[in-house]
């Protein structure tokens, strides 16, 4: 009985060892599981949130659209929003630093593709991360 106890415990540390060092993802070079425009992408998620998480959440997505915005003064963490359907919300796009040469010549009205992970809808928009521009 202890034997097998301990076994299990042993088990149980060994899984989450593996687990935490487990290597992360690598979005940049996975193929996306979709491609949709940012406007089209906004308007399935805003009519319905619930269906749009079980279908989007966590998927590798290309999203193309027309940037509002570009937050590159943080180059720890940069940003890129795209247009959306409603002015007053965004697709955030979060990108590595290491991005941050290839955002600097982005400019703000210029159509672009971005892949990168959704995270689902936030205060302001779909928060997407791990984001890379498409060439």
């Amino acid at each position: 009985m202890i034997y097998l106890a301990l076994f299990v415990i042993i088990a149980a540390i060994a899984t989450g060892v593996y687990l935490w060092n487990k290597p992360h993802r690598n979005i940049e070079k996975s193929k996306e599981d979709f491609a949709i425009s940012a406007i089209d992408f906004y308007t399935e998620y805003s009519t319905d949130e619930n269906n749009s998480n079980t279908k989007y959440l966590n998927k590798i997505i290309i999203v193309s659209g027309i940037i509002t915005e570009l937050q590159i003064e943080n180059t720890e963490e940069p940003t890129v929003a795209l247009k959306t359907s409603d002015e007053s919300m965004t697709i955030s796009c979060g990108f590595d630093k290491k991005w941050i040469n290839d955002l600097k010549i982005l400019k703000i009205g210029a159509e672009v593709k971005i892949k990168g992970k959704c995270d689902g809808l936030g205060m302001f928009g779909i928060v997407f991360t791990k984001c890379n521009i498409e060439k």
